[in-house]
């Protein structure tokens, strides 16, 4: 196929003028003009672009040495805007509402911190005001949970914000979310224990959960991803195959199905509206992956899978390694875990963020070792959704030829299911 070649800047442009309902779409995906609207330099790292209706991006600002993370909002005629201002004004925020473009009077563009994130306030409110104490962290002089000595390790606007924080003992990494997690997370983590899977310690009460919030130790050098030998791939293998020992109470094959057909059409839909001369391709890709994955592809024993594994997902600490972050984990088929991971890493070398030797070998051969089971042709086919799926992450992680990239998360895709 022949990949798509749009000019960085010109593909923005061209998808802000089809988006007439949103007339502060060209400032929010352009650092130059989300700068100038706020009168210091900002980096847009993160979009989330729902067409005629928002786009919202968070962006990394300047802050002495460091740097601090903030959003910015625009929505279809300014819907819920005032309102959100108007809550975090009692909050003591510093939400701002913004001139978008001259040309279009009345359009504003919401600016502010994570402090200031409406979907994240209640939880973050009861982390500062209960949640830090009953772990024990230690509390700096100052007013905020922010502006008192934590670190954001990782911010996605209104989903889910990652802190270090300091307690009497050692470093905690705690994760807020906006919701509480599906089902049930803390008999999940003593499922995993029992059966032998390494991971975390989970601290805190129920109420953590409750408020979308988890907390563990700080553990290991870095993951596998930013490093990682064919030993700790190994590790990791193994680890995954004692995860696949967990049977799963619900049947993967309906629930499997259900989920395939869900990734493809908003996917689809996806590419359509920010590369239309995609929209053939994805729909022709889209077809091979649901074909591959009907019927052989869903089904086999349900077990226990992650739902978002890759080589970040796994810390290595010296010789050991243990599995984070299990917030997707859904009854499934083995390969569904195997082949993210494969698509993963082959993402991660076209965007540069994966270091090191290749690591999927590595990973079979300690997963089979420790008895795990796939069918080749399976796990190909799951890799096939996750670049599929994977397609829109070049736009909404700013890549700079994000329509190229796009392209060949396509071509990637195809090819694996012949």
């Amino acid at each position: 196929m022949t990949p798509v070649r749009v000019p960085p800047r010109t593909a923005d442009l061209l998808l802000a003028g089809r988006d007439q309902r949103l007339p502060g779409l060209a400032v929010v995906l352009d650092d130059d003009l989300l700068s100038g609207l706020l009168g210091e330099p900002v980096r847009i790292t993160r979009v989330r672009y729902k067409p005629g209706t928002s786009a919202l991006v968070a962006f990394r600002r300047p802050a002495g040495s460091a740097e601090e993370y903030g959003w910015a909002l625009t929505t279809a005629h300014n819907v819920k805007l005032s309102g959100r201002a108007r809550k975090s004004e009692q909050h003591g925020g510093s939400l701002r509402l913004l001139p978008a473009a001259p040309p279009h009077a009345d359009a504003v563009i919401a600016v502010g911190g994570i402090e200031d994130d409406w979907a994240l306030g209640t939880n973050l409110r009861w982390l500062a005001g209960q949640g830090l104490e009953q772990l024990g962290a230690v509390r700096p002089p100052g007013s905020g949970l922010l502006r008192a000595g934590a670190t954001v390790l990782r911010y996605k606007p209104e989903r889910r914000v990652v802190l270090l924080e300091h307690n009497q003992d050692a470093p905690l990494v705690i994760k807020t979310a906006a919701r509480p997690p599906a089902g049930n997370a803390g008999r999940l983590h003593r499922q995993l224990q029992h059966h032998g899977v390494p991971v975390l310690p989970m601290l805190g009460t129920a109420d953590f959960l409750d408020h979308g919030t988890s907390a563990s130790p700080r553990w290991g050098e870095r993951d596998l991803a930013s490093g990682g030998s064919p030993k700790g791939a190994r590790e990791a293998g193994e680890a995954l195959a004692r995860l696949h020992g967990i049977a799963a109470e619900d049947g993967a094959g309906s629930a499997a199905a259900d989920f395939v057909q869900r990734q493809l059409a908003v996917t689809c839909a996806m590419v359509a509206a920010l590369v239309p001369a995609l929209e053939e391709r994805a729909a022709a890709v889209a077809a091979r992956i649901r074909r591959r994955l009907d019927g052989d592809g869903v089904s086999g024993p349900a077990v226990v899978v992650h739902g978002d594994f890759s080589a970040d997902q796994v810390l290595v600490g010296g010789e050991e390694v243990r599995l984070i972050d299990f917030d997707r984990a859904r009854a499934g088929v083995p390969e569904a875990d195997l082949g993210s991971f494969a698509a993963a890493e082959e993402m991660g070398r076209w965007s540069g963020t994966t270091a090191g030797t290749p690591l999927t070998a590595a990973l079979v051969e300690g997963y089979v070792h420790a008895g795990g089971r796939f069918r080749p042709a399976a796990a190909d086919a799951w890799a096939a959704l996750r670049l599929f799926a994977g397609s829109v992450d070049p736009f909404r992680d700013r890549s700079r030829d994000w329509a190229a990239g796009m392209s060949r998360h396509l071509d990637g895709a195809w090819e694996l299911v012949p």
